[in-house]
């Protein structure tokens, strides 16, 4: 079953569907997630909640010079 994520809002979801190709007949399961224009992002919340914070102990294992040339 193939899926997408749209981002949309309420009122234009039929329109980005049909958009997309998506037929008005086809059968869609639709999560629905309302974002709070204030709320913080995923990355922000984690690091706001200090889960991480043990980290900063950790030795740098790696630094630029470990870098090499991009594979191609």
């Amino acid at each position: 079953m193939p899926a997408i994520v749209l981002e949309a809002v309420a009122g234009q979801l039929s329109a980005e569907l049909a958009r997309r190709g998506i037929a008005a007949d086809a059968r869609v399961h639709a999560v629905v997630e309302i974002r709070d224009p204030g709320s913080l992002p995923m990355a922000a919340i984690a690091e706001a909640g200090g889960a991480f914070d043990w980290l900063q102990d950790e030795p740098a294992l790696y630094t630029d010079a470990d870098l090499t040339a991009p594979i191609r």
